[in-house]
């Protein structure tokens, strides 16, 4: 086998044409056909080049870890945002949450009602909440997720049912997982920081013989919540894998996953409207957030919680033929439980008014099951002068959530004085809670779930075609069965639903390429989302009004620009889009989904960098957003939370050979939180910092302060009840050894 090129070594080399097939890695079980030069840590095997991912990969990738892919991302004509090990480790991101922060574009939504209290991200205004893959395989149980176990995350911008199936109408996001490579090491982390965080992390590769290697990820974390009082956030997993066959042509892959937390779920703080809370003014619906201490608790450390556990188990295959052309599979099943009551400050009968806050409910106690495999083919080949990149294949899944919420006594909402105080404590004052009332009311568990199942199946192809060096076509299509089923009770009304879709969806793109490190395409792709995607666990419910909407279709159009400077070290890449989504179903926050008639409508840009320039690493960018509802009584507002502005920038400077420092600049816009455009969330600027020494070949140590001034600001808002304030400054001192 050909030597690792070192990273450096690999910059200064010229691209080259080649013929032959590149093989991009999903640890080293799942590879994709795609150009040998757009790969990057290169190792050659028997004329195939597979990319060696246990080598630090910096800020900038060139390829996508996907047995669907059939191009670089030079030549990939779409927006794809790519958070790497580097930027995870250094910007101390260390959930799904935080990690997504790296990325331009992204806002983070709150559960209420239907929606579950997890990790909800919105890729340029949409939801994305039951789009997040897992090497590949959908995840669509409702969880808090961590990143101890996590190699990079891609995230795809715009519609993207093509690639992943139903939904994607924002994007998708794409966890990559630490799996064994082809070495033996031993690494891991110790964190402590202020509010009493302390954490662990180990990650143990080791080979046995020539081609089986074993990896251990583990994780020991506890903390409470920076600038929130009472609320922590502990949490421990562990994810062992083995390998056989690395370095040949056959790679066979099992992983198991198991991680679990313990917290108490944060509601934040609650709205009022403006004439409400000053006493002056027209009655005209406008609500604003409460002007209270940020670090303010509504909840019961007495009454509330969340728990969450995930097991899952994957099998991942691939089998590279001695002509190029593989075979992969990758089949997971896994087991998650999202389980909470969770204080909703609440200011439905007017309490604020009055310097009081109702401590209403949310819970859940919803166990997901699910199933997926996929099956590919991916190679090339050539048609006369016409060369083809391409990729398809199948793919199955059922999934089955069931939910079994609370029956909570939260007394009388118009907060009388019973309410107040002993014994009850169901109301607390605006200015000052305690969330060490000593609550003793009743909490009943349900006797009658509430089921959600979905069967699925689809088809896929892509292509790549190459009509000449300078000009490409990209084309892709799927086909998908969506059959599901639900029955429970809403608002204390019964239901049995139903719904089944036949779906068709594209993709497709023209890529000049006026030098061979430079591409401008125009790009067209699209989604379908039928009623009950997310199978119980989002904002995309069914039930018996719902199960007879039509699937919502979201279509976008994309022109864009990709460079890559600097001998390939520095990725640059610009694209103007509009987004049109026809029959919108919102969640109106009160447990009910309606369709907004008409069309919504995103125009926007996005500019984003990644690499490096001489001793200064990037990554992040800037997107521009431009939304409209089109055709109802709120025709002409902005779409819930879709900012105009959102700047995400991260950067690390090598000031020596053993000394760096960085940090990050956030901005997101004025944004709101309903249709209406009643309840506004202001904008806000985060800034972090780090500092880094190598103390020898194996240790390091790193300082990171997370918020660096103490902004206080809205992280997630939610219609129309309370408004979630990002956490408060936070020091952390990280010592990391590796042998």
């Amino acid at each position: 086998m050909k030597p690792t090129l070192s990273q450096d070594h690999q910059k200064n080399q010229p691209r080259k044409s080649t013929s032959y097939v590149a093989l991009s890695c999903v640890g080293a079980a799942i590879c994709v056909a795609t150009p040998a030069a757009a790969q990057d840590q290169e190792t050659m095997l028997d004329g195939v080049v597979v990319t060696d991912s246990s080598v630090d990969e910096g800020y900038k990738v060139d390829a996508i870890k996907s047995p669907k892919a059939t191009a670089a991302l030079i030549d990939t004509p779409r927006t794809v945002s790519v958070v790497t090990r580097d930027v995870i480790e250094n910007s101390a991101s260390f959930s799904f949450q935080d990690a997504l922060r790296n990325v331009p574009g992204i806002t983070l939504g709150a559960g209420e009602g239907g929606t579950a209290s997890a990790d909800i991200p919105f890729i340029r205004g949409g939801d994305a909440t039951s789009d997040t893959y897992v090497d590949g395989a959908r995840d669509v149980g409702s969880q808090t997720r961590e990143t101890f176990a996590v190699e990079r995350l891609e995230v795809f911008k715009g519609p993207n049912s093509a690639f992943g199936g139903r939904g994607g109408a924002a994007g998708t996001i794409n966890i990559v997982s630490k799996l064994p490579q082809a070495e033996s090491f031993i690494a891991g982390q110790a964190t402590i920081g202020t509010d009493n965080l302390k954490r662990v992390t180990v990650d143990v590769n080791q080979m046995i013989g020539d081609t089986v290697g074993i990896r251990v990820n583990g994780l020991w974390h506890d903390a409470d919540v920076a600038g929130r009082d009472a609320i922590f956030d502990d949490r421990w997993g562990i994810a062992p894998s083995i390998s056989m066959g690395l370095g040949t042509n056959t790679v066979a892959t099992l992983s198991y996953y198991h991680y679990e937390t313990k917290g108490i779920p944060d509601y934040g703080i609650p709205y009022t409207s403006r004439q409400q809370l000053d006493g002056t003014g027209v009655p005209d619906g406008t609500r604003v957030i409460a002007d209270v201490d940020y670090d303010n608790f509504y909840g019961l450390v007495s009454r509330d919680f969340q728990e969450t556990d995930v097991d899952s188990v994957s099998f991942q295959f691939s089998h590279t033929f001695d002509s190029g052309w593989a075979i992969t599979n990758i089949s997971r099943w896994s087991h998650s439980r999202d389980n909470y009551i969770v204080t909703n400050p609440d200011d439905s009968a007017g309490n604020v008014a009055n310097d009081l806050v109702w401590r209403a409910v949310k819970s859940r106690n919803s166990v997901n099951d699910a199933l997926v495999s996929n099956l590919g083919v991916s190679g090339q080949f050539d048609t006369g002068g016409i060369s083809h990149s391409i990729a398809f294949g199948g793919e199955v899944s059922t999934a089955k959530t069931t939910n079994l919420a609370y029956s909570v006594d939260t007394g009388d909402r118009t907060c009388p004085a019973s309410e107040i105080g002993s014994p009850n404590y169901n109301c607390t004052t605006l200015y000052s809670p305690d969330p060490y009332d000593p609550w003793n009311g009743s909490i009943t568990n349900a006797t009658t779930p509430s089921i959600t199942r979905a069967d699925s199946i689809g088809f896929y192809g892509f292509d790549t075609i190459t009509i000449t060096p300078k000009l490409l076509v990209n084309l892709g299509l799927r086909w998908e069965q969506f059959d599901v089923t639900a029955k429970g009770t809403s608002r204390g009304v019964p239901y049995s639903a139903a719904n089944k879709t036949n779906s068709w969806s594209y993709q497709a793109g023209l890529i000049f390429k006026p030098v061979e490190n430079a591409s401008i395409y125009a790009s067209f792709a699209d989604s379908a989302t039928p009623p009950g995607s997310d199978v119980g666990e989002g904002s995309q419910s069914i039930n018996g009004t719902s199960a007879t909407y039509d699937p919502q279709i979201t279509r976008n159009y994309e022109i864009g620009g990709k460079y890559d400077a600097l001998n390939g070290a520095l990725s640059l890449t610009a694209a103007l889009f509009r987004t049109d989504t026809d029959n919108v179903r919102n969640d109106t926050g009160v447990g009910e989904i309606e369709i907004i008639p008409g069309t919504r409508r995103v125009d926007g840009f996005e500019l984003g960098i990644a690499g490096q320039i001489g001793p200064v690493s990037l990554s992040g960018g800037y997107v521009y957003l431009d939304s409209e509802i089109r055709g109802d009584a709120d025709a002409g507002n902005r779409f819930p939370n879709t900012a105009k502005h959102n700047l995400s920038l991260w950067s690390n400077v090598t000031v020596t050979d053993r000394f760096s420092i960085g940090g990050g600049a956030y901005y997101t816009g004025k944004r709101y939180a309903d249709t209406a455009n009643l309840i506004p969330v202001p904008d806000y600027w985060r800034f972090d910092a780090t500092a880094a020494f190598q103390a020898t070949d194996n240790v390091s140590i790193r300082a990171n302060i997370q918020n660096l001034t103490d902004e206080r600001y809205i992280v997630k808002p939610r219609n129309p009840h309370f408004a979630v304030p990002g956490a408060g400054r936070q020091a952390l001192l990280t010592v990391a050894v590796r042998y």
